[in-house]
Parts: structure tokens; sequence; C-alpha cells
């Protein structure tokens, strides 16, 4: 049986997290949803690794529970753990996890959440840069060592529920749904395509070799932040976070 590690990263802090998980396959959760990348047949263990949105889960990661892992015969997993990354807060995004898998009829086994750069743009208009970067990253190299030898030995960790977590779970929700953009491209645009072969929505279109983006977006910013010409501007914001992992390990298609 596969121990797999299903991973939604946008801008690439949850992917560089999950990469440090010996002995797991990835599997980009939008390759999964678009069969791209399909499941295995058999799983012994499964990590879903994913970055908090609107302090809860981003829209990718419920659609690959609802989806992907209810559709399929999940008796065969023993052993279902979950890291959340974060900029400031994770607040219920775990325990909002344990419900969906719960609601499906698998349990979750495990969770633990990590500290990342920052690389929301409305909550940072000026780009982390590389000093602040490695100063976040030596903060939680314990912690994300301690995570991953609890995860090896499997052991038992619930998230805890919180207080007021219907309500958080329910403005999460709402807010982290898929709308309207205040991203805009530029006269700089080359119509490289790299903008499109990132978003997780299939969100940016070619048209006229420019990017176009549509009403699907879920503020995830891996198309401001690796747009080789900077030409994806968000109102007030300035500079790119160079992120964690190549630009190419994040193409979903």
């Amino acid at each position: 049986m596969d121990n797999v590690i299903a991973v939604y990263s946008a801008t690439g802090n949850s992917l560089s997290l999950a990469k440090k998980i010996e002995g797991g396959s990835i599997y980009l959760i939008e390759k999964i949803l678009d069969n791209s990348s399909p499941l295995p047949e058999k799983i012994g263990k499964l990590g879903i690794v994913f970055p908090v949105y609107c302090f809860g889960l981003p829209y990718p990661v419920l659609r690959f529970i609802r989806e992907c892992l209810s559709k399929r015969d999940n008796s065969d997993i023993g052993y279902i753990y979950a890291i959340a990354t974060y900029s400031k807060v994770p607040l219920t995004a775990l325990a909002d996890l344990e419900t969906e898998l719960t609601g499906i009829g698998c349990a979750l086994s495990y969770g633990a959440s990590v500290k990342m750069p920052i690389a929301y743009v409305p909550f940072r208009k000026e780009a982390v840069g590389e000093i602040e970067t490695l100063a976040t990253l030596n903060k939680v190299q314990n912690k994300i060592g301690h995570i991953i030898s609890d995860i090896n030995e499997e052991k038992l960790e619930i998230p805890s529920r919180g207080i007021m977590r219907r309500m958080i779970r329910a403005m999460s929700r709402e807010a982290a749904k898929p709308r309207e953009s205040k991203l805009s491209v530029g006269a700089g645009c080359s119509g490289c395509g790299i903008c499109a072969r990132i978003c997780p929505m299939d969100n940016i279109r070619l048209s006229d070799g420019k990017a176009a983006i549509g009403n699907e977006c879920i503020s995830c910013y891996a198309c401001y932040h690796r747009c080789p010409e900077n030409a994806i501007s968000y109102p007030d914001a300035e500079g790119q976070y160079e992120g964690l992992v190549r630009t190419e390990e994040l193409f979903k298609r």
C-alpha cells in the first residue's frame, strides 16, 4: 500500500513542507481532481497538507474531500494526518477538515499547524524578503521535526474544535468562495503562460498573447508572486515572495 501526501500549495509553502516528509509520494490536489494524477488504488497512510485560507479550508481541499475521497473505498487507509500552514492564525481549519472527513466516513488521526512566511498579499502589501523568510523558517524547524516524527510513529492527536467553531467555519467558507479578483494584468505581460499553468482554478487564460483573469479567483496569489515579468498587480502592493520551491513544481497543467 502506498503512503500518499495530497498537497494543495499555491505559492509553495505547503509543498516545501510536504517534501520534508520522507517515504511519501506527493500528489498535487489539483492534478488529482482533474484526473491527470489520480490516487493509487490502495493507500496505507494519507497525508493532507494545505494552507489556511480565511481561517478555514481552501476551496480545492474541499473539492478533494467531497469529489474524490468521498467516491472511493477508504477502508484501506489506516492513518490520516493533516498539516495546515498559516501566516496569521490557523483557528479552526484542522477541526473543519476533521468535520469534512467525518462526513465521508473517514477519521483524522493527527493534525498539526505550522507558521510559514506570509504570501497573502492583502495582509502584507510589501513582499516578505529573504531575511524574514529565513527567520520564520528557523523558528519552526524544531516543530516541523517533531511533527514528522509523530507522523512516522503514527501518533494520535486530534485538533481542538475551539470556541465559536461553527460561526468561524461559516464565515471562512463564504470568504473563500471563488469570486472576481482584484488582481490586474499590466502591459508588461509577455504571454509566457506561467500564470495560467500555475492557477489552481484554471481561472487565467491567454487572449491575444496576454493573460486574462476570470471570475473564479480564490485569492491564492500564486500568479502574482510567480509572474516572471511582475506584470500582475494588486492595489497598493509591491514586490514578490520568492517562495520555497521552483515555479515549475507548482504547475497544475
